[in-house]
């Protein structure tokens, strides 16, 4: 009797095995198929550098998923600070997005706060979706808004591939309250020696006077116009 009790014991054990193992194997498949959560942390912190140039960034999530057949791990509570050879620092959060680890791409989504720190000067940004590229330097939005100095400015991408900040949209709008208003296909702005450079033909409201012309440069401090070409000037009552 006691042979036989040792026999069917291996047999029970062998059994619950095996229905364990198809079990586990039914388990992924079924996971492929339906592209659930392979990969799972919490409270992760990843660091890195840009592929093409000195561009260090930093990754802190409370949690990172990976989906199965994927290039991306979706963040959740994302901090970002990219840090560019000591000429830009970008501190960025959201509540959610994604993470193109291949590329060095973000796309954040919900409760987005953005400061682009250059030449010791701070410049907050506010969307409701932004995607970052790294390597090419540059964010983009369907809705940009950035304040400065007092001065909001609404466009529609960000890049600080050259010393300068240049925005882009179509058209960028930028207004100072009770100070000037207007619009250009793109600025860039000299943060060190305060002024705008306005490309295309370009609008300023000022002083109660409509001033348009080409390439203007713009000094934001003082409120005046340093350099434009075929500069036009209209009064708010003509």
């Amino acid at each position: 009797m006691g042979w036989r009790l040792i026999v069917y014991c291996i047999l029970a054990i062998s059994l619950t095995a095996s229905f364990l193992f198809i079990t586990v194997e039914n388990e992924s498949f079924s996971s492929k198929e339906n592209s659930s959560s392979i990969f799972n942390a919490k409270e992760i912190e990843i660091r890195s550098t840009s592929k093409n140039k000195e561009i260090f960034y930093s990754l802190k999530s409370e949690m990172i998923n990976a989906l199965s057949n994927s290039n991306n791990l979706s963040i959740f509570k994302p901090k970002i600070e990219i840090n560019s050879n000591n000429s830009y620092q970008v501190k960025l959060s959201a509540d959610k997005g994604d993470f193109f680890f291949e590329s060095n791409q973000f796309d954040l989504k919900e409760k987005i706060n953005v400061n682009i720190i250059k030449d010791k000067e701070v410049i907050d940004l506010f969307a409701e979706a932004i995607f970052i590229d790294i390597d090419k330097e540059y964010l983009s939005s369907k809705n940009l808004k950035l304040n400065h100095n007092e001065i909001t400015f609404l466009g529609r991408e960000v890049s600080l591939s050259s010393n300068l900040i240049s925005l882009s949209g179509t058209p960028i709008s930028f207004k100072k309250k009770d100070s000037f208003e207007g619009y250009s296909r793109e600025i860039k702005i000299d943060l060190s020696k305060k002024l705008l450079y306005l490309s295309g033909t370009s609008n300023i409201f000022i002083d109660g006077k409509n001033i348009s012309g080409e390439d203007i440069i713009f000094d934001y401090k003082n409120n005046s116009i340093l350099n434009s070409e075929n500069l036009r000037i209209k009064s708010g009552n003509s």
